[in-house]
């Protein structure tokens, strides 16, 4: 007996209006144009990638998060979900599940290399908190306190006016109109090297996102 594939999903929402709303930040008239393209085209997974980003956007983090979940669990071959939801996960303290949401975000594409750059912060900050915890135990050595102390210049810097939510700067001017699988970049990711660091999750930050469009099926 022969199966059923289900056809894949547009990934062309043509909503021109939204982008140009999303461009100036105005995300009330974005998000309405995206939910009228959605009710008529329910398998729009771009015009659902740009609306969950949005709900984040909005403050509205349980809408985004359940937005997310959704993409993930219809197209678990794309990797920016897993990511964007981790982002919000790790905003709400909730690592563990950010941590296996970054991982199978790299199952899903190795050649991701964003996800790969948050989950590389989100260990830095499992690892803060592992010490952390080692400390209050009365266990720890003073290997561990210089480690911690190490941590903290990267995941706490003393310099607030250094640093600013990456997912704000990784937000595009505009939105493109194509973009390839894999092709995002991360202009807000911490920088070791020169001394660029942005906050990681909790409530002053959150792990980089990738722009509004999902990749091209």
């Amino acid at each position: 007996m022969p199966v059923a594939h289900a056809a894949p999903p547009a990934t062309a929402d043509e909503t021109p209006g939204a982008d140009a709303a999303i461009a100036r930040h105005d995300w009330a008239p974005a998000l309405e144009e995206l939910d009228a393209r959605i009710q008529s085209n329910p398998r729009d997974v771009q015009a659902k990638f740009k609306r969950a980003t949005i709900l984040a956007r909005l403050g509205r983090d349980d809408d985004a998060i359940a937005a997310f979940t959704e993409l993930t669990q219809l197209y678990p071959e794309l990797p920016e979900p897993y990511n964007n939801l981790a982002t919000l996960l790790a905003k709400h303290g909730r690592l563990e599940d950010a941590r296996v949401a970054l991982e199978t975000a790299t199952r899903a594409n190795p050649s991701y290399a964003l996800a790969f750059e948050n989950l590389g912060d989100l260990y830095l900050r499992l690892a803060d908190a592992s010490y952390r915890r080692a400390i209050a135990l009365g266990r720890a050595s003073g290997p561990t306190q210089q480690r911690l102390a190490d941590l903290q210049k990267i995941v706490a810097p003393s310099s607030a006016s250094a640093r600013q939510p990456a997912a704000d700067v990784a937000a595009p001017s505009a939105v493109p109109s194509a973009p390839a699988a894999g092709g995002y970049t991360n202009p807000g990711s911490p920088d070791l090297v020169n001394g660029t660091l942005f906050p990681f999750g909790g409530p002053t930050g959150s792990l980089a996102m990738p722009p509004y469009m999902a990749p091209s099926r």
